[in-house]
């Protein structure tokens, strides 16, 4: 009887620590954008005519956490953007930006600020590099409409 409750607690012993072993580390998301070089980025919109080239490189992740505080903070108040693009949050170089995706050009889309903020957040928890920067777009909270992109955009 002795043997066998030694044996069933090294049993148990050892599918504890084999469940235990730690994971590898989780690939970052293709939405960081770490397939583009760091300082161009042409993006078709709508899969339509409307082609965007602008200056993209990495934010701070610190102004971005001030950007998401601030959104965060106007709760339900709505922050709307179109396909050009909205500024929601700007701190030091690092901005939010708001961009209607899906939608014919001549409309917006909006969610609570706080959504807004969530969907920001998610690209800090995929996106953020261990050099204290970030660079990436996500969804608002919500609304697959409302894309969430977070860069330095050069004064």
């Amino acid at each position: 009887m002795v043997n066998f409750i030694t044996s069933a607690a090294l049993l148990l012993t050892a599918a504890t620590s084999t469940l235990a072993v730690p994971q590898g580390l989780e690939a970052r998301a293709p939405s960081c954008m770490d397939n583009l070089p760091g300082n161009t980025l042409a993006n078709a919109r709508n899969a339509s005519t409307i082609t965007l080239t602008a200056t993209l490189t990495f934010g701070q992740i610190n102004e971005a956490v001030e950007c998401i505080n601030y959104l965060a903070s106007l709760g339900n108040q709505a922050c709307v953007a179109g396909v050009g693009g909205q500024s929601f949050c700007r701190r030091g170089n690092t901005q939010i930006t708001g961009i209607a995706v899906g939608l014919p050009s001549h409309q917006s889309t909006s969610s609570p600020c706080q959504a807004v903020a969530r969907g920001a957040g998610l690209v800090m928890d995929r996106c953020s590099r261990a050099d204290g920067k970030v660079r990436g777009q996500n969804p608002a909270w919500g609304n697959g409409h409302l894309m969430v992109d977070i860069r330095t955009v050069p004064q």
